[in-house]
């Protein structure tokens, strides 16, 4: 009797395939249907929940801009690291984002990037790095190291672009930072920290350069070798601090009679060492006269109401073709001596 019952109700039972009407049929179909477009504008809603969270939270810009370079979409990023809200930034015109250079930077980039569409094997889906100079909204510049690709209708032509930027504008000041370190590193590893100018070590490497530059294109190259008299006596008589300062005051005064082009070195102790570049003997000579004239007439003070003058015996010679660099410095330490030996404040040079 009971299984007689459940077969009753099977067989009248009005969701049963076979007993199903056609507009049964479709009325659940159009409720699938309906299902499924619910769980597709669910999934979208997800979807862009998603990408606005990452739009909003994301550490670099994306944006999108047409064949003229107008912004058509920016994330909204773009307020955090430029300043500007994304409909403010979509209002810009493009030379009013970025600078002068960075503008035609851009332009150039964007024309070749033209003139290679022509090409029959260019890769649609190629990209350029650029590193463009934005301006902030307080007036700043901010770098952003951009990569771009371009926007392709149905046919394969490029209708604009997208990128994404990010800010390396401290990593550069990093990078700046860093080089001017260098640079002082540098500059302290060749430069005298007493007198300020340029050390023997740097002495021999610049020799070095100018004499291969008068071998090679037969350019005249003077050198001069300095000592200051009697310095051994002034320091034992008023102590180093101030035999420090006369040396100090020695290497300004050498540098206010040289040119641009000449090369003034701290030799050792009180030497000092001039290289006059693609000069005569004879020029050499009025250039040696000057800087002696300028250290006599300096006037130092080591202890109160004394004044006390120092003089300078000073060796000049002209570099001889293929001469060994040793040599022709030796040269000219021997005129200096015999500048000592006639008298001392003096210029000594071959006739």
């Amino acid at each position: 009797m009971e299984r007689f019952y459940m077969t009753e109700v099977m067989t009248n039972n009005p969701e049963s395939d076979k007993d199903v009407s056609p507009l049964q049929q479709r009325i659940r179909e159009l409720e699938q249907m309906v299902a499924e477009s619910r769980r597709t504008e669910e999934a979208l809603r997800e979807s862009e929940a998603r990408f606005r969270f990452l739009s909003e939270n994301m550490a670099d810009v994306a944006f999108m801009v047409d064949m003229n370079l107008q912004t058509t979409y920016v994330s909204p990023s773009v307020e955090r690291i430029l300043g500007f809200t994304p409909e403010e930034r979509k209002a810009q015109k493009v030379e009013e984002q970025m600078t002068s250079q960075s503008l035609q930077m851009v332009g150039e980039t964007l024309s070749e990037e033209l003139e290679r569409e022509k090409g029959a094997n260019s890769d649609p889906d190629r990209s350029r790095t650029l590193e463009i100079n934005y301006y902030h909204k307080d007036g700043s510049i901010i770098s952003l190291e951009t990569n771009i690709r371009g926007i392709r209708d149905s046919a394969g032509s490029l209708v604009g672009f997208y990128g994404l930027s990010r800010d390396v504008t401290e990593r550069r000041r990093m990078e700046a930072a860093l080089r001017e370190s260098e640079r002082k590193y540098r500059e302290l590893s060749i430069v005298d920290d007493l007198t300020q100018l340029f050390n023997s070590r740097q002495f021999y490497i610049q020799l070095k350069i100018e004499t291969n530059r008068a071998n090679r294109y037969k350019q005249p190259l003077t050198l001069l070798l300095l000592d200051l008299d009697d310095f051994k006596v002034f320091n034992d008589t008023y102590g180093h601090v101030e035999g420090d300062r006369v040396l100090r005051r020695v290497g300004r005064a050498i540098k206010r009679c040289l040119r641009e082009t000449d090369f003034a070195y701290r030799y050792g102790g009180e030497e000092f060492t001039v290289i006059l570049p693609m000069t005569e003997k004879e020029y050499g000579t009025i250039v040696a006269e000057r800087i002696r004239r300028e250290i006599k007439r300096e006037e130092f003070s080591p202890v109160p109401d004394e004044s006390v003058h120092m003089t300078v015996s000073i060796g000049l010679a002209q570099y001889k073709s293929a001469e060994n660099i040793k040599a022709f410095v030796h040269r000219v330490d021997q005129w200096m001596y015999q500048g000592k030996e006639d008298g001392k404040d003096r210029v000594c040079f071959e006739p």
